[in-house]
């Protein structure tokens, strides 16, 4: 309701039909996202504050991701994308561009006590069997959280 994108049961709906229909798509990928600093937005400029950021979240996943996939949030700061078809790797490549200049655009708004920033992993599933599938998700959580650390680091640098 708060972002307008599928929900978590959605999510696993969809993630159940590719494992039963594996032939639907020629390659699936996976992108998880996570935005950090929400519990600093939400402690220093109020909930409210703190559903803009997600539903400007939201809106940068919908329009980088929104037109090559499926968009989900799947938790309080969790997100995911659906991409499907032929060459995914280079579609996403073409979103994650898209989505980095949407940030950068947000960010000149200065709306929020900090930088918006968006952790993202992705990964690639060439065949749909659960256990791909699950190879897959892992692989997209694990880039995510790197990408996060990675972040994180750079923030710290900046503070010195």
């Amino acid at each position: 309701g708060l972002t307008g994108l599928g929900n978590r049961t959605a999510y696993l709906e969809q993630l159940d039909s590719y494992e039963k229909n594996p032939k639907q798509v020629s390659e699936l990928g996976i992108v998880y996202l996570d935005v950090n600093n929400l519990k600093l937005v939400n402690d220093n400029q109020g909930h409210d504050f703190g559903d803009e950021l997600l539903k400007d979240t939201a809106k940068i996943i919908k329009e980088s991701f929104g037109n090559s996939g499926k968009t989900y949030r799947i938790g309080g700061d969790e997100f995911c994308v659906f991409l499907t078809g032929n060459n995914v790797e280079e579609v996403y490549k073409k979103a994650v561009d898209m989505f980095n200049q949407l940030i950068t655009d947000a960010n000149k708004e200065k709306n929020y006590i900090c930088d918006i920033e968006i952790a993202h992993g992705f990964s690639v599933c060439k065949e749909l069997t659960k256990e791909h599938i699950e190879e897959t998700k892992t692989v997209a959580d694990r880039e995510m959280y790197d990408n996060k650390k990675i972040m994180k680091s750079n923030m710290s640098n900046k503070e010195i």
